[in-house]
């Protein structure tokens, strides 16, 4: 088997994940190629039996190039298995993950795919305080610190979210 993945990332979340991703493919013994979606080299879909795409999610987007590489490469993928990713916050509490799903991958798939995914993945986030995360960020930061709080959580400290043994899982089963 040869995958692709391919992700797009602003603070180095999905980037991190991506990295877990194809090391983990690797020990299944997977040849994998890890790419990231601003890198402009031309990529040949039909090198590939297995495609993972995957992006942070800042203010409900993923990265522009992330999400316009199964737009641009719709004919091709529906011939591939296919996995989609995001790290995102609605992973972060049990609460929010139905929504997150259907926000970030379901309504995704179906936009974009003309075949379902084999498998799409909700990853947590990373709250780190010290990072800038831009304007619109700092209007929503109270609202967060204040769920931190509550949920017993420093919102001075960063949190890490991300469930690194069920993202290696979830890659293993992208291989039967």
């Amino acid at each position: 088997m040869k995958a692709l993945v391919i992700y797009g990332s602003r603070y180095g979340t999905a980037r991190e994940i991506s990295e877990k991703i194809t090391d983990t493919l690797q020990e299944e013994k997977v040849d994998v190629d890890l790419v990231n979606s601003d890198d402009k080299k031309k990529i040949q879909i039909e090198d590939y039996d297995l495609v993972v795409a995957g992006s942070g999610i800042k203010m409900g987007k993923w990265t522009k190039n992330t999400q316009n590489f199964p737009k641009k490469n719709r004919k091709e993928l529906a011939n591939r298995k296919v996995a989609l990713f995001v790290s995102c916050g609605a992973a972060n509490e049990a609460k929010n993950r139905a929504e997150g799903q259907e926000k970030y991958l379901d309504n995704v798939a179906a936009k974009y795919l003309d075949t379902k995914p084999i498998a799409t993945g909700l990853f947590g986030s990373v709250y780190d305080p010290d990072v800038d995360h831009g304007l619109l960020y700092k209007l929503v930061k109270g609202s967060i610190e204040k769920e931190m709080i509550k949920m017993g959580q420093d919102p001075k400290q960063k949190h890490d979210y991300r469930d690194w043994d069920a993202i290696k899982q979830w890659t293993i089963d992208l291989t039967k």
